[in-house]
Formats: C-alpha cells, sequence, structure tokens
C-alpha cells in the first residue's frame, strides 16, 4: 500500500517507489555475489553498490517511523509495538521456517545455513546469534537487517512511550550514542559490536530527513532538490566496485539520505506498476534469494548450451523474482497481515491520519 503524507490523499511516491528500487538493488547484489563465489567468474560488478540498497531501506525506516510519530494523535507504545510486528514478523517468520526446514530436509543445498534450533530461535526473536565472541546470521541470510529494524522499533517505542519522544530526537541520541561506542571502543564481543554499530546512524539520517522535508515541503519547486537527488544517485554509481564495510554509513548512507530527500520533493509522478512494485518489496527482499539460488544452481546449469548474455539471465531472473514476490505479496503477505491487524491491532482512529502510513514499512 502506499505511504501517505501530511495532507490528507497525499501519497509519497517517492517512498513507495524507492523502497522498489532498494529491493531490486540488494537483489541485484546477491546475483553477482552468488555467482562470483559460485562459477568464479569476473562478473560485471553491480554486486557492492546494491548491498546499499539495505542502506537505503534504513533510511527510509528513520523517515517513516518518524512519520507515523509524529501524526499519530496519540502514541501508544502497546498498540505501536504490535503494528509494527504485525507488519514485518508474520511472513518473516513463514519464510525463515521453510529455510530452516529446508536446510533439515536436504542440508546438500546450502552452504553455510544448518537447520540449527538454537540459530532458529534466534532468528523468530530477532536477535542475532552468539557464537563465543562472534555472532552469526539468521537462518535467513537477510534477517541481519530485520534485526536492526526491530531494535529501531523498540528504542522508538520506548523512547516515545516513556519520555514522550515525538520528534524522535531521544531515539536518535540513543542511537548516536550506541554507534559512538562502537566507533571509540570496537567491542569485540559479537552482541555488543551489533548493537553499537555505525550503520544505526542510518536510521537518524532518515529521522533527519524528516524533519528536514516537514521544513521545506512547500518549496518543492527549488532546484535545489533535483540536484541532491541526482548528487546522491551519482555518489553511488561513482563507487561502484567499493565493499560494504568501515565508512559505510559515510559513503552509502548519507547518498541514500539524499536520495530519499531529493526524491521526497521531486517526485511526483504516480506510475501504477512502480506503486506495485513498492507494495511487492518486502515479499521480494524476502525471498529474492530463492530465485538467485534456484537459478545459479538448477537451472543455468542445465540450459547452458544456450550461452545467453549475463544481461539476458538478469532479466529473466528479475521477472521471475517480481512475478514471485507478487503472488507472495497478493496470496499470502497482504491477507495475513490484514487478518492480523483485525484480531490484534485496535482500528485506526478516525482522524487525518491515513492508514497506510501507520501500517507502512520500509520494505
Amino acid at each position: 500500500m502506499g505511504v501517505q503524507g501530511q495532507k490528507s490523499g497525499e501519497t509519497l511516491y517517492a517512498v513507495q517507489y524507492l523502497r522498489a528500487f532498494a529491493a531490486l538493488a540488494v537483489f541485484y547484489y546477491h546475483i553477482s555475489a552468488t555467482v562470483h563465489s559460485t562459477w568464479s567468474q569476473a562478473v560485471v560488478k553491480v554486486d557492492a553498490v546494491g548491498a546499499a540498497g539495505v542502506d537505503l531501506f534504513f533510511v527510509i525506516s528513520g523517515f517513516i517511523m518518524a512519520h507515523i510519530v509524529a501524526r499519530a494523535p496519540a502514541f501508544d507504545m502497546r498498540d505501536f509495538a504490535l503494528r509494527r510486528i504485525v507488519r514485518v514478523a508474520p511472513i518473516y517468520w513463514l519464510v525463515t521456517l521453510f529455510v530452516f526446514a529446508l536446510a533439515l530436509a536436504s542440508p546438500s543445498l546450502f552452504g553455510s545455513t544448518r537447520a540449527d534450533p538454537l540459530q532458529l530461535l534466534h532468528s523468530l526473536l530477532f536477535v542475532p546469534y552468539g557464537v563465543g565472541d562472534h555472532t552469526t546470521g539468521p537462518v535467513l541470510l537477510v534477517g541481519w537487517t530485520l534485526n536492526y529494524e526491530m531494535f529501531f522499533y523498540a528504542v522508538v517505542a520506548i523512547t516515545a512511550g516513556l519520555f514522550g519522544d515525538r520528534s524522535l530526537l531521544i531515539a536518535s541520541y540513543v542511537l548516536m550514542a550506541l554507534a559512538a561506542i562502537g566507533l571509540n571502543f570496537d567491542p569485540q564481543n559479537g552482541y555488543l559490536a551489533f548493537y553499537t554499530d555505525p550503520i544505526l546512524l542510518e536510521f537518524v539520517l532518515g529521522i533527519a530527513c524528516h524533519h528536514i522535508w516537514q521544513r521545506t515541503r512547500n518549496n518543492a519547486g527549488s532546484i535545489v532538490f533535483p540536484v541532491l537527488l541526482v548528487a546522491g544517485v551519482a555518489l553511488l554509481f561513482l563507487q561502484f566496485e567499493r565493499a560494504a564495510g568501515e565508512g559505510r554509513v559515510i559513503y552509502w548512507g548519507v547518498p541514500a539520505a539524499m536520495i530519499l530527500l531529493g526524491a521526497l520533493h521531486a517526485v511526483r509522478i504516480e506510475n501504477e506498476w512502480l506503486r506495485r512494485f513498492g507494495d511487492w518489496s518486502y515479499a521480494l527482499y524476502l525471498t529474492h534469494l530463492f530465485v538467485v539460488m534456484a537459478f545459479i544452481k538448477l537451472v543455468v546449469p542445465r540450459v547452458g548450451f544456450l550461452d545467453l548474455d549475463w544481461k539476458l539471465w538478469y532479466a529473466i531472473m528479475t521477472v521471475v523474482a517480481l512475478a514471485g514476490a507478487g503472488l507472495t505479496y497478493t496470496l499470502i503477505e497482504r491477507p495475513m497481515t490484514r487478518w492480523l491487524n483485525r484480531k490484534l491491532v485496535a482500528p485506526v482512529p478516525p482522524v487525518d491520519e491515513p492508514k497506510a502510513i501507520s501500517n507502512a514499512s520500509p520494505f
């Protein structure tokens, strides 16, 4: 569903479209990374900058949470937490359990993924799985980002609920303090390293984008914002081979914030298919690895005699992944989310608070 703005009926198309582009970027990253590691071939390196789709997701998440909390007539910690859980958790749990079942039945299909019950429990609880002084990823590879998402939601719920932090300034200070600990003390414990990673600052960038947007949204005709959008995209493209690592917030997070802020002002065109892709973005994010692995391990080796160009393979995989995401969203995610909202979440009060915002997600 679309993300709506402060004025009734105003849809923030930029957020909707950027969710779709971010999910596709991560998808292409995993295609290239998997091809390279599986076939040891020199592939066109769209993989590195594609990982920046995650950073764009985090920035969008900061923006959306700031918008939700600022617009709500009254903040209810329980209601906020329930809405976030209903929006994010059920479909993620289903996909995670499916991966666990596959790993249990056919471990040869996977590389490092194992049917570890303790790892499964950690995954379902959205916490990293500790092994000694290190942590490993969840059962579903991309779930590490959702661990950060849920942690961010918890910080927002506590600070807004206990301290009336409707501007998310206290939440921002908490995240900045944690990032400062990570930068200055470099914790060796896996849990401490995870929850003090500077990537937390990307949520703060999203919150800052919301504050700036609120103060400048009447200046939509300014040339500054299209320039900001183009500059953010250019910064990412200029470093398309940069791998994720130190400075990620600077190299990928800041351009992502520039893209979001610029697009919020500059993008006003409504496109039905881009809107749908935005709706499907979370399903695409959770399911795209199945398409990647199926093609790389099963399809491509069996039809190698066709000698298709890599661009054609990318196009075919994109169509299949989007079709799968669309079906997942239409048949599972949307009906399940609506049913759980009816059962668990109080109805949205009849005020100028668009329902779409209350159920919004960065994915």
